[in-house]
């Protein structure tokens, strides 16, 4: 193991969003053999105490609650819950997520708002409960899960790609603001995962879950601002970010009108 990664993580307090499957699950099961005290927060409870059984063994502890972050009052109460039993609050996972289809003639309403309540509005309540406890103490971690999404408005994907590049400014105008908590927006590329698999027929540069847990946990560790990976969607994210406006609409007419074949 890499010191650096175990003199951080070693022993700390650390909350997880969404920690029942995909990168959050991957991000426990890496983080396990650190000696981590866990909260682990999903709406599917079971699934929490199966992965906290499997994993018991390792010398981490495990704190459970089942908990839907689009509920603001579930969540300050988890976060209370698990502060008065840990004592403190060193690091918060901030991972829950979900995306869909919101293109115009697929556009409902409920998977509208679902993603928004879960993505942006589920990450700022959790955001906001954990600095309650993280700024009196002066110190503390925020790792913000982004995607690769959020380098320009994706079609079809417009509402994940706003609730993703909301997040991601809100973390920045916090970092400005609080210098004495550590920031970190990470970005994932394609990751083989539940969410990543729906509607995703063709991804590039597709990492497995074990894998890209590993890299999270060392950029955190190395106190990384931003972290976008792998390196060839970091290069793709930096282009796409800065090409002009008219050439982009073009390529992303092009996208739109692929996944209209595909669909006849």
């Amino acid at each position: 193991m890499n010191k650096k990664i175990i003199s951080y993580w070693e022993g700390k307090s650390v909350l997880i969003t969404g920690a029942s499957s995909g990168l959050g699950r991957a991000v426990v099961e890496a983080l396990a053999p650190y000696h981590i005290n866990f909260c682990l927060l999903s709406r599917r409870e079971e699934k929490l105490n199966s992965l906290a059984g499997k994993l018991s063994d390792g010398g981490s502890s495990f704190w459970v609650r089942k908990c839907d972050v689009r509920d603001r009052a579930q969540v300050l109460s988890a976060v209370k819950d698990y502060h008065a039993s840990a004592g403190r609050i060193d690091a918060a996972w901030v991972n829950s997520g979900i995306s869909g289809d919101t293109s115009f003639p697929r556009w409902d309403w409920d998977r509208v708002e679902s993603i928004i309540n879960t993505n942006l509005y589920g990450s700022l309540y959790t955001i906001r409960a954990c600095l309650e406890v993280m700024l009196p103490q002066n110190s503390g971690t925020i790792i913000g899960i982004g995607s690769a999404a959020s380098m320009r408005g994706l079609p079809t994907r417009g509402i994940y790609s706003l609730t993703k590049i909301s997040l991601h400014y809100f973390i920045e105008s916090l970092a400005a603001e609080l210098p004495q908590i550590q920031f970190t927006m990470i970005h994932p590329g394609f990751v083989d995962t539940p969410i990543n698999r729906k509607g995703n027929s063709r991804r590039i540069w597709l990492i497995s879950a074990e894998k890209a847990a590993d890299m999270m946990i060392t950029a955190v560790a190395r106190r990384k601002k931003i972290y976008i990976y792998p390196w060839r969607m970091k290069l793709l994210y930096r282009l796409a970010r800065v090409i002009p406006t008219s050439i982009y609409a073009g390529i992303a007419r092009k996208t739109v009108s692929w996944h209209r074949k595909k669909e006849e």
